[in-house]
């Protein structure tokens, strides 16, 4: 079995952390380490991480931390990158709480030169409410998906079809597989350690959400000969609702700065990992 670190970026929200965090010491396999990626440095975070770490004794965590300038998530993700012992790294946002498979979904279809792809549901706010509150569980609806469906649709949950169960051997998701959209969503991918060596990490010319964190290392992981590979309906996220964070005039900016990226075939960004891994590690 290859060794696994979950990637978790936050940015304050203790709240979500530890439903995530739950939800992880829970797994039907056990990440061999967890790591908090914040963009900041709160001390509240401190305090709350020191508490899980009491909490949950069967879980390796890890707290990294930078100086809170301004968005710099893809920062903050290259110095997980490098903080990672394992082969294998699995990233999420701190704002999505997985099913209970999401970790061995993702090792047991684990290859080299891919990446897995998976998507999110994207709960209403009732539900997010509901889960917020202790009153529901993100695995009581993975239990029960089809009997509560209804009251999903009522709630205006997005992309409800991400919420479907699937196991690994499924025929309907073998069926299916092929034919899905094959790209990176920031709240949920995985590859090896050194596939993503391979095009230097993230970008950090990106100061600012969307397109960085997923559009970006889409187009350059295929570049380097790194294919994408979906894992829809078996590695399973929920999304806890929240007003959105970026707009279009941000996302433009970041657009400009990759297509011309994209226009110079620059696949392995100037400003990313490797002025943070040592000698041995390149």
């Amino acid at each position: 079995m290859i060794s696994s670190t979950i990637i978790i970026s936050v940015y304050k929200d203790i709240d979500n952390l530890e439903l995530i965090l739950d939800s992880l010491s829970t797994q039907t396999l056990l990440p061999n380490e967890i790591i908090i990626s914040e963009d900041g440095n709160s001390e509240e975070m401190s305090t709350f991480v020191q508490k899980m770490k009491n909490k949950h004794t069967k879980l390796n965590i890890i707290h990294i931390f930078q100086d809170d300038i301004g968005w710099r998530k893809n920062r903050a993700l290259n110095n997980a990158i490098v903080t990672a012992t394992s082969e294998y790294l699995i990233f999420i946002d701190g704002d999505c709480i997985p099913y209970s498979k999401f970790i061995e979904a993702h090792v047991n279809n684990a290859k080299e030169n891919v990446v897995l792809c998976g998507k999110r549901m994207e709960l209403g706010e009732r539900y997010s409410k509901l889960i917020k509150q202790r009153k529901l569980k993100v695995s009581d609806i993975e239990k029960n998906f089809f009997l509560i469906l209804p009251k999903l649709i009522i709630d205006k949950t997005n992309h409800l079809e991400d919420g479907i169960p699937l196991s690994n051997g499924n025929f309907i998701y073998k069926l299916l597989k092929k034919r899905y959209v094959r790209h990176i969503i920031g709240c949920n991918f995985s590859c090896f350690k050194d596939d993503f060596i391979k095009i230097n990490g993230f970008n950090e010319d990106f100061i600012n959400p969307s397109e960085g964190e997923d559009v970006d290392p889409s187009w350059r992981f295929r570049a380097k000969g790194v294919e994408l590979v979906s894992c829809r309906l078996i590695a399973n996220i929920a999304h806890i609702y929240h007003e959105k964070r970026f707009n279009h005039e941000i996302g433009e900016i970041n657009r400009k700065i990759m297509y011309k990226n994209m226009e110079d075939n620059i696949s392995f960004c100037k400003n990313g990992l490797d002025k943070y891994l040592s000698k041995e590690q390149k």
